[in-house]
């Protein structure tokens, strides 16, 4: 490996005197240096770099060609005669801008999951509430059964009914049972307006908890296992029906 000594003149920036614009108002100083050549590699990341300015020293210090060097690290370079003044700029990297355009795609994507999220939790909060106002009618549906039991079990006397409810807050499904293998000859003893009279306290008893619930019922023989009456109670109309006949 050789070394060579080589005396140059150069401004104190290391520019040639006739780089320099001819107009500037700036003193324009040289002096002589001695560079040193030494055969000086550039490697970047373990792999040499050709360049077709060999890099030298001056005083110890090691000057490479800004340009080259400033290419490796995507930098543009430009030269301002009128200031003197070098200017180092970053060079846009697509892969950069393609990499912040998948970002925006994959905000864009999770802010729509999590709308989408919201929107799910909304419709499951709205259901639980809707099951929350489905299990308070049933529960008040079970209560009403229970209460309309006791009071209509010794409703007529020597004749035990019994009651089952079914339905919603618009439509109650309602039974009076009776059992004829046991009761006949009691029920056989009631006349059409006891029956009449029957069915409207209980379509007003269920009005008075559901007062806005139409009613569908029978009268139920358990033994015979078949209806007796068909009644109705339309809530809007405030109307009661036996087979048909509205009771008056």
């Amino acid at each position: 490996m050789w070394k060579k000594k080589t005396t140059i003149a150069a401004l104190s920036t290391l520019l040639l005197a006739g780089a320099l614009p001819a107009g500037t108002n700036a003193a324009v100083v040289t002096k002589s240096v001695q560079a040193f050549y030494h055969d000086i590699k550039i490697r970047y990341n373990g792999v040499v770099v050709p360049t077709t300015t060999e890099p030298f020293i001056i005083d110890g210090t090691t000057y490479v060609p800004l340009r080259m060097v400033s290419t490796l690290f995507n930098k543009n370079v430009g030269w301002d005669g009128t200031t003197y003044t070098i200017d180092i700029t970053d060079i846009p990297d697509s892969r950069i801008a393609a990499l912040e355009a998948q970002i925006a795609n994959k905000d864009s994507q999770i802010k729509s999951l999590e709308q989408q999220l919201q929107s799910a939790r909304n419709r499951i909060s709205a259901l639980e509430d809707e099951q929350d106002d489905e299990d308070d009618v049933e529960e008040r549906i079970n209560d009403l059964e229970d209460d309309l039991n006791d009071d209509y079990e010794d409703y007529f006397e020597d004749l035990e009914l019994a009651v089952k409810l079914d339905g919603d807050e618009d439509e109650i499904e309602a039974e009076i049972r009776v059992d004829l293998g046991e009761y006949k000859d009691e029920w056989e003893a009631l006349s059409d307006s006891d029956i009449e009279e029957l069915v409207e306290d209980f379509v007003n008893d269920i009005w008075d908890e559901f007062e806005d619930a139409d009613v569908d019922g029978v009268i139920y023989d358990t033994d015979g296992r078949k209806d007796l009456y068909d009644f109705e109670g339309d809530a809007s109309k405030e109307e009661i029906f036996l087979d048909g006949d509205e009771i008056e």
